[in-house]
């Protein structure tokens, strides 16, 4: 079986990120490491990283879902302006509550693209930026309408 879980690049603000995914999504686990705590003989690998930045968090959300991240420690500024905008993490729940929940949760302080709204494909679906610009494609399945 093969899985596909996302790794997020932030700007420095990767642990804010991740302690506000996981009031959304609630998780079983949340890990954050720093780059500190990098072995002396692993520094050489991250020269501009700054020690109190996250090198590697980890939100575990459900058997399957691994939600994953760090701050990077050599993102230039136009990278740093684009680096978010070239993918969307698409979502999908069992049923439309729980789509408009997420939704609503993950809009706060950021930016909605279009509103959560029943398509011809799915009873709700929405598109979003949260506050920490990652892009979101919010909907559920097309058979669950609880």
């Amino acid at each position: 079986m093969i899985s596909v879980n996302p790794y997020l690049v932030y700007k420095g603000n990767c642990e804010q990120a991740f302690i506000f995914y996981k009031t959304v999504f609630g998780g079983e686990s949340l890990y954050i490491g720093r780059y500190k705590d990098v072995p002396d003989e692993a520094k050489k690998f991250f020269p501009n990283a700054h020690d109190e930045s996250v090198m590697h968090a980890t939100l575990q959300i459900d058997e399957r879902t691994v939600i994953m991240g760090n701050d990077s420690a050599e993102i230039s500024k136009q990278s740093a302006m684009s680096f978010s905008k070239d993918f969307y993490i698409y979502l999908n729940t069992d049923n439309p509550k729980e789509a408009i929940r997420i939704f609503n949760e993950l809009s706060v302080g950021g930016e909605i693209i279009m509103p959560i709204v029943q398509t011809f494909w799915s009873p709700c679906y929405g598109i979003l930026a949260d506050k920490f610009g990652i892009h979101w494609k919010i909907t559920s399945h097309p058979n669950n309408e609880d």
